[in-house]
């Protein structure tokens, strides 16, 4: 049986193919960054970003990853059972009733809503 060159390669592709979609499937939980692009979603770890005090990948409104970065250096984040008049006064300084979960202001309402 004879293999032509344009067969080789369909079937090298094919294999390769299979092989990555194996290993997407082990690394799901995994934080997996490629030249700094998101590409999965993630948890919250400390910023990159100057000024700035926490970082995390979040599923963008277009169907694609984005970074996001939320929070004031050096300023404490009440948030279980911290002052009540504090959190009160940033909630309604940012407007946290219409913030959406994947944007910095909602990331940063939801630190301070933990009750």
């Amino acid at each position: 049986m004879k293999i032509t060159k344009s067969q080789l390669k369909q079937i090298i592709k094919e294999e390769l193919d299979n092989v990555l979609d194996e290993q997407e499937i082990d690394e799901d939980d995994e934080v997996i960054e490629e030249k700094g692009r998101c590409t999965k979603v993630t948890k919250k770890t400390s910023s990159t970003r100057k000024g700035k005090k926490w970082m995390k990948c979040v599923k963008s409104d277009s169907g694609g990853y984005k970074r996001i970065h939320w929070g004031q250096k050096g300023v404490r984040v009440t948030g279980k059972s911290g002052n009540t008049k504090r959190k009160k006064s940033f909630k309604a300084r940012h407007g946290c009733a219409g913030a959406k979960s994947n944007t910095p202001k909602g990331q940063a309402c939801k630190d301070w809503a933990e009750e």
